[in-house]
């Protein structure tokens, strides 16, 4: 298997409770290989960093782990990657929706 979407099914493992929890689905589906409910949402996602790093994608969601200490970020053709939360902040179409108080 290619490492992209080796890594991909890796973190989506690794978070399926928390994947489980954003779409209302028990772990176990999470795991399954057909999920027509794993939905990528319209728009630009950003994640701003503490070292002044930003990366940003489109047709992703993210989710925040504050007990991992991490930012999952789950992309439609990008696989999928886990950032540090530490000082962190999230913008959805421009707009903050999340940030990690120092």
């Amino acid at each position: 298997m290619y490492p992209i979407p080796q890594l991909a099914l890796q973190i989506e493992a690794e978070w399926a409770p928390e994947l489980g929890e954003h779409f209302g689905r028990l772990t176990d589906q999470v795991l399954e290989k057909v999920r027509p409910w794993f939905d990528f949402p319209e728009g630009l996602l950003r994640i701003e960093l503490m070292d002044g790093s930003a990366v940003q994608f489109n047709r992703a969601f993210h989710i925040v782990n504050e007990a991992k200490r991490a930012i999952a970020v789950f992309t439609e053709h990008c696989g999928h990657h886990v950032f540090p939360h530490y000082e962190a902040k999230i913008y959805r179409d421009g707009r903050l929706v999340y940030a990690q108080a120092a």
